[in-house]
């Protein structure tokens, strides 16, 4: 049965130091399929929380709840930890639908989910007829899932009817439509300018002429003065409006990142990774992954692919050399201190230390202006980002800094075990933007199709039934 609608009114978001959303009202009718988006830190965790009856908001109010079967699967599932995340996702899904909930509400559900349990998610998604709320990043979910988004940003919460495709392209037109309107003001501006200045100048030829007759004169060039005033302020009104509407519809900035390579960093071999009848695992005769035949160049570029609980994680600590993993076979690799590791956690990171104080321990940088001048090409500019603390910072900036670390000093192997999670659809430009220009090898473990056939890869190597094998 259908459930009353959901009503939101005047609801706001505000902490000391930043507002997340202010003054957002509307409805929640049956069967609508909704997906909040936004960048990390705006608030849309805590607004699921407001409809969960969890949290309230700074102001305002929501009704309707009452009496209400929500089911809800947070962004982490802590229970069954003998399982994967993909598998501790599917099984708490499951039991969320099994009490026939009339809302369905989800939180990031894509992170951990292999191709073949997301395409399922999907499917299921599909035959839900309830009403269905995500928190998503997710192309795929905000294409194929819902036909309403609420995108929170700058302070408000905008909704639009269709989906993530619809919404870009109207924000498009949006966007275009204004700057030519911007462009079209300060033309008008510049003229006007220039006609003030002839009259100015016709003004101060006649000044010679008799007194009676600079005074009429003076009086019509103080009208026509004016007149040119009056249009000026108005224009700069019409301008001020049009920037404002254009910086928030305006595309995120791309990073620029400076690669800092020392003379070592180029390995003078051809090969920099090389396994021949390999094997890993976790017991002398228990291999998780084998059938290994894995090699790289200082340059190359290589997916790791596989379902949840294949040996992905497994096959990439052997390569790390991590404490634990049982080798079999030829294994030629780097020294564990040319090695780098970024996670999804950013574990890489002293969540003690502040972002500027990262990149200082670098050793690379000599002097404070240097160290500024690189983490500006990251996007930290002002004083409050760039001495904040690490355990202050967002999934966003975290990702950022974990680049900027990066780029300071590369390791020769880059080893990334599902950095596209958790984070907005802007900052996984960024590490796009990195990857694309990062000058040695990685290795990139993701579930993310669209994400991997974005980057310049030399390979792509799949983790089935326990055997590593090339995808040609």
């Amino acid at each position: 049965m259908a459930h009353r609608p959901i009503s939101i009114v005047n609801l706001s978001l505000e902490f000391p130091h930043k507002v997340c959303f202010n003054g957002f009202s509307t409805q929640i009718l049956p069967g609508d399929r909704i997906a909040i988006i936004g960048r990390n830190g705006t608030g849309k965790s805590s607004l699921v929380k407001m409809l969960l009856g969890e949290m309230d908001g700074t102001t305002g109010r929501i009704s309707g709840l009452d009496g209400l079967n929500i089911g809800y699967v947070p962004q982490t599932v802590l229970e069954h930890d003998n399982l994967s995340g993909g598998e501790r996702f599917n099984k708490a899904f499951s039991e969320a639908l099994a009490c026939n909930p009339d809302v369905l509400i989800l939180d990031e559900p894509t992170n951990h989910l292999d191709q073949n349990i997301k395409y399922s998610l999907l499917r299921k998604l599909d035959g839900y007829t309830g009403t269905l709320i995500i928190v998503s990043h997710d192309l795929d979910v905000l294409t194929g899932a819902v036909d309403k988004l609420w995108h929170i940003k700058d302070g408000k919460i905008t909704v639009f009817s269709g989906d993530y495709d619809d919404y870009i392209a109207e924000q498009d037109i949006l966007f275009g439509v204004r700057q030519h309107t911007l462009n079209e003001l300060k033309k008008q501006k510049k003229q006007i300018k220039v006609e003030k200045q002839k009259e100015q100048q016709r003004m101060d030829k006649k000044r010679v002429i008799k007194d009676k007759n600079k005074m009429a004169f003076d009086g019509k060039a103080d009208k026509n003065q004016l007149k040119s005033g009056a249009k000026i302020a108005r224009l700069r009104e019409q301008l001020e409006t049009v920037q404002n509407n254009i910086s928030q519809n305006r595309l995120p900035e791309n990073l620029q990142p400076n690669f800092v390579l020392d003379s070592a960093y180029v390995s003078s071999s051809s090969t920099l990774v090389s396994v021949s009848f390999g094997s890993c695992g976790y017991a002398v005769g228990a291999p998780v992954v084998s059938n290994i035949y894995f090699s790289m160049g200082p340059k190359d570029k290589v997916a790791i692919n596989g379902n949840n609980g294949s040996g992905k994680t497994t096959f990439v600590r052997a390569l790390m050399q991590s404490p634990g993993i049982i080798y079999d076979g030829d294994w030629h690799l780097p020294k564990s201190n040319e090695i780098g590791y970024v996670d999804q956690h950013y574990a890489n990171l002293d969540i003690n230390s502040t972002v500027f104080q990262t990149i200082k321990d670098t050793n690379v940088f000599v002097t404070d202006q240097e160290i500024r001048k690189h983490l500006n090409s990251f996007l930290f500019r002002k004083n409050e980002e760039v001495f904040s603390k690490v355990n202050t910072l967002s999934g966003g900036e975290k990702a950022r800094l974990s680049l900027a670390q990066i780029a300071a000093r590369p390791p020769k192997l880059l080893v990334l075990d599902e950095i596209s999670n958790n984070v907005d659809l802007d900052t996984k430009n960024y590490i796009l933007d990195v990857l694309k220009q990062y000058p040695g090898a990685f290795v990139l473990i993701s579930h993310e199709k669209a994400f991997v056939n974005a980057l310049p890869l030399t390979a792509q190597y799949v983790i089935k039934n326990g055997m590593l094998a090339n995808q040609k």
